[in-house]
């Protein structure tokens, strides 16, 4: 079973007022890291999807059909590369857990089309999840009608991961924390104060 990690980072971060994938915590860019966790934890190389960004080694992908959000990214994905799986993720989560995203991919229901997080308040994580080949036709009747959700594919055939076995990993669900404004990467700096989450820091 073949699942390819990407990351989105074609997001116009007008929330923020400035490119968020070139963040950085402790001196160190979050991208990195989140690259690094899922190539330790997938056998396929992460890819980047979004834009062109001339940076590193990286492999950079732009959307296939432009101004679409993450659901433009899911599409390319799933359009360019022979795989059963795309997990997908955004550049801006800078606690992703490891040993959660190890949990997530072991516990996977291959006969599922979404495989996403439902946490204790019935929070969902779209952009924490899997997305199998499957859906493409779908994908592209929502294209058609200008339905780019990514929650519009939760509606049939989904895997909901245990959110006990999740918060029994990661407590404080940092995992799933993302930054959208200024405050919220306030908040997150002073996250790292705190020494029960420096195993999370970058």
């Amino acid at each position: 079973m073949k699942i390819k990690p990407v990351i989105l980072v074609g997001g116009k971060s007008r929330r923020f007022g400035s490119d968020k994938f070139f963040l950085t915590i402790n001196g160190k860019l979050i991208f990195e890291r989140t690259y690094r966790i899922l190539k330790g934890v997938f056998q396929e190389e992460p890819v980047f999807i979004g834009r062109q960004t001339p940076i590193g080694n990286y492999e950079f992908l732009e959307d296939l059909i432009p101004n679409l959000g993450p659901l433009g990214g899911l599409y390319t994905a799933l359009k360019v590369f022979d795989v059963d799986f795309v997990f997908l993720t955004a550049c801006d989560m800078p606690f992703i857990n490891k040993e959660v995203l190890k949990y997530m991919r072991e516990s996977l229901d291959y006969g599922a089309k979404v495989c996403v997080p439902k946490l204790e308040n019935g929070y969902i994580e779209p952009l924490f999840a899997f997305y199998s080949k499957k859906l493409l036709p779908k994908i592209e009747k929502n294209i058609d009608v200008c339905d780019l959700k990514l929650r519009s594919l939760l509606d049939f055939d989904v895997q909901f991961f245990d959110p006990n076995k999740i918060r029994n990993i990661d407590p404080e669900l940092l995992t799933f924390l993302n930054i959208n404004t200024k405050n919220d990467f306030d908040k997150i700096c002073k996250i790292l104060e705190d020494e029960k989450v420096q195993d999370f820091a970058v």
